[in-house]
């Protein structure tokens, strides 16, 4: 990989992150009700909406870097059958990705705005029916991240790729279950939980990184 897409690939998860720490830097306090998992851990009731703009404006833009870096993670490749399969699916996972955030976004939004202007148990059922309508889609786009890069970690391990083997440990899986045990372990704060929302593009922003240092290697 150039190092001109790992820095954009950098530049795409720090816009990516902005928005996560806006959303998960909050006081942790609990929420009543059976509401969506992100708000039940205290996000949402006083959000300003200023937030959510600017989450999903950094995440429009973020996504063009994003997907720059994403999709010369098939230059690793040793054949040219491969490149092409992981062109298409580190360029597909840009839409998962886009998904859960997105989903999480508006979630949060509309759950602050019906607490401040309609009343906090009308939010909670929303949030009820929000949460049971969106969950297939943001597990399915969980699920489709965790294939995306469980098979980086097989083509690594097999051999197919340019990489030492011993890398298959340290792929943005990897540095993502870091950052978000890293996040369990730290006492319950808004650092906390604002470390545990970006664990995913803190992850890989810490595998990007390597990358970017990896082209003076000269593998």
């Amino acid at each position: 990989m150039e190092r001109k897409y790992a820095i954009q690939g950098i530049i795409g998860c720090l816009l990516f992150g902005i928005g996560d720490w806006l959303l998960g830097f909050v006081d942790p306090g609990k929420v009543d009700g059976d509401v969506f998992y992100f708000i039940s851990a205290g996000h949402g009731a006083d959000y300003a909406d200023w937030k959510i703009v600017v989450t999903l404006v950094l995440a429009v833009i973020g996504v063009l870097f994003f997907s720059q870096g994403c999709i010369h993670i098939a230059d690793y490749m040793t054949s040219e059958k491969d490149r092409t399969g992981a062109r298409r699916v580190f360029a597909f996972i840009t839409y998962p990705w886009l998904t859960i955030h997105f989903t999480v976004t508006i979630m949060v939004f509309v759950y602050s705005y019906m607490c401040k202007n309609i009343g906090e148990t009308q939010a909670a059922l929303m949030s009820q029916y929000m949460d049971r309508l969106f969950d297939p889609f943001v597990l399915l786009s969980y699920f489709i991240l965790l294939v995306a890069f469980a098979d980086l970690i097989i083509v690594i391990a097999r051999g197919r790729t340019i990489l030492k083997k011993r890398e298959a440990f340290f792929t943005p899986l990897t540095w993502c279950a870091v950052i978000g045990l890293t996040s369990m372990i730290l006492p319950e704060s808004a650092f906390s939980k604002g470390l545990y929302t970006f664990c995913m593009n803190g992850g890989m922003i810490i595998w990007f990184v390597r990358e970017m240092f990896r082209k003076q290697e000269k593998i």
